[in-house]
């Protein structure tokens, strides 16, 4: 079964594609079509859980195809394990408080006791002692009766949430052979991939949270070659869902070490100290999917506000700006960012061997914000693997390389 490694908290979003021969705005209306089916379908008509804008993106990739999105199921359910200890005893050690209290009283009033006494206060704490074992015992069953009801409801929120992934696998599948045809620009060998995305936000900051955050989620992926051969009646329904490929298991793949590099390279390079147009907001967070390859997203900004007065922006060495001149300054920067972006990812990318031919880096960045500078909001670069291998073996100049690089730009600012 192909795998993917997914991230739980990273957003897709939808960018004017410049594919060639492709209608963009019909398909953009085309993904947004797909997806309100996907939703109604997925969730059976109640719109309750989709209410947020952020998850109901899609996207389409030159080469590769589209990824729809869907919330992650909101069935959860705790694992405590089979068993859960034993209370600890504590009746013996609370006896012997009370012993110890006693016995300092015996001390102090010795003088004061007859024998008769003496021995009826070691009556009443033996009897203190019966009291606490039994308390114990009491409260050692009371715990066992609530830990039994406990793992009964986690056993029934398990099955809801089984049953709750089945259904759900069984709408996207029939999504996929019933609507998948609509994306109509789509050629035969593209794909459909339809992911669970969580509640995230535009970029974690965090990259450390973003691993953390992996967790199972559904994907489902069909070939629209398939999809077009089950409503051309060349095949039939059972034969289309045989070919359908679905992943629920959790994913802990590293990148390969040339991914790696690249991820380290780029965000030493666009630290603060050494760019000079934007710097990286926090990490440099990735997600990679089979067949697609690799994207890495690039949260950038460019200054630091003073209060509310003054500008500071350290890629240029420039302080106390007011509002216009920072404005000014970012508008000026962007275009010398996005050919420096290009070439580094030419210059270190040639070094990447472990992706196939047919699969791309992909970089989703975010663009520092900068109101009225008409400026994108997001930039996305697009690279071949193939592109990258015929540059490193000579086959490609450096130019030619860069002339590969397809570019996606977001709505200006």
């Amino acid at each position: 079964m192909k795998k993917y490694r997914l991230l739980i908290a990273l957003s897709l979003f939808v960018g004017t594609i410049s594919a060639q021969g492709v209608d963009n705005e019909r398909m953009n209306k085309d993904l947004k079509v797909a997806q309100t089916v996907l939703n109604s379908l997925v969730n059976e008509n109640n719109a309750m859980h989709w209410n947020y804008e952020r998850e109901q993106q899609t996207q389409y990739i030159e080469d590769y195809g589209v990824i729809l999105t869907l919330p992650k199921s909101n069935v959860f359910a705790f694992n405590f394990g089979p068993t859960a200890p034993p209370m600890p005893d504590i009746s013996a050690a609370i006896a012997k408080g009370f012993g110890v209290i006693e016995e300092i009283q015996l001390d102090e009033y010795e003088e004061e006791l007859d024998e008769e006494d003496k021995t009826e206060i070691v009556e009443i704490r033996e009897v203190r002692r019966q009291e606490l074992v039994e308390r114990q015992a009491e409260l050692e069953k009371r715990a066992a009766i609530a830990i039994a009801r406990a793992q009964s409801k986690i056993q029934d929120m398990d099955s809801m949430r089984e049953q709750n992934s089945v259904k759900r696998t069984e709408n996207v599948i029939d999504f996929l052979l019933d609507y998948g045809h609509l994306i109509s620009q789509l050629n035969p060998s593209d794909k459909i991939l339809v992911m669970e995305k969580g509640h995230d936000i535009r970029y974690f900051r965090d990259a450390g949270r973003v691993e953390r955050l992996k967790t199972n989620r559904l994907s489902v992926e069909a070939n629209v070659k398939d999809i077009l051969a089950f409503q051309e009646g060349k095949i039939d329904r059972e034969e289309a869902k045989s070919r359908i490929v679905v992943n629920t298991e959790k994913e802990e793949i590293p990148l390969q070490k040339d991914l790696t590099l690249l991820n380290t390279i780029l965000k030493r390079l666009y630290a603060q100290d050494l760019s000079e147009t934007y710097y990286l907001n926090g990490g440099m967070p990735t997600e990679q999917i089979e067949g697609l390859g690799v994207i890495f997203y690039m949260d950038m900004v460019s200054s630091i506000r003073n209060g509310n007065e003054s500008w500071n922006i350290p890629t240029q060495n420039k302080e106390n700006l007011n509002q216009a001149e920072r404005d000014d300054l970012i508008k000026n920067i962007y275009p010398k960012f996005e050919e420096e972006l290009k070439k580094n990812i030419i210059e270190y990318g040639k070094n990447v061997s472990s992706l196939a031919e047919n699969e791309q880096l992909i970089f989703k960045v975010g663009i520092t914000k900068c109101e009225g500078c008409k400026i994108p909001e997001t930039l996305e670069l697009q690279i071949k693997s193939k592109t990258l291998k015929d540059l490193k073996s000579g086959k490609l100049t450096d130019k030619e390389a860069l002339n590969e690089i397809k570019v996606v730009k977001g709505n200006l600012q």
